[in-house]
């Protein structure tokens, strides 16, 4: 039986998949079949290509290391939207470093 949801930020499981994930499967796996109608392909291309635009599908899914909150399709999104013209400064903090200029 299925339970109500903590939250609507909540994300919905089917199975073994997140409900979002599977959305984005079949959305990639439907716009691989609009673009075979566009352009013929041989029968082994076209298996190839289905596979090709799963496995794309399944990147889109995956979550980064650096952000494990945020899928890659999150983290092009960021991308393409961020400003190209604005500086963002990366901070390292380097532990060691204040080590070494002390004991000089």
């Amino acid at each position: 039986m299925y339970t109500n949801p903590k939250s609507t930020k909540q994300e919905i499981k089917l199975w073994a998949f997140y409900l979002v994930d599977i959305g984005i499967v079949v959305g990639m796996l439907m716009i691989a079949t609009y673009v075979k109608k566009v352009i013929p392909l041989g029968p082994g291309m076209t298996m190839f290509y289905y596979i090709l635009s799963a496995a794309f599908g399944m990147f889109l899914c995956a979550k980064t290391p650096s952000h494990p909150t945020d899928r890659n399709y999150n983290i092009l999104f960021y991308l393409f939207k961020m400003d190209r013209n604005k500086y963002h400064a990366i901070e390292i903090k380097d532990f060691g470093l204040e080590e070494r200029t002390e004991k000089r």
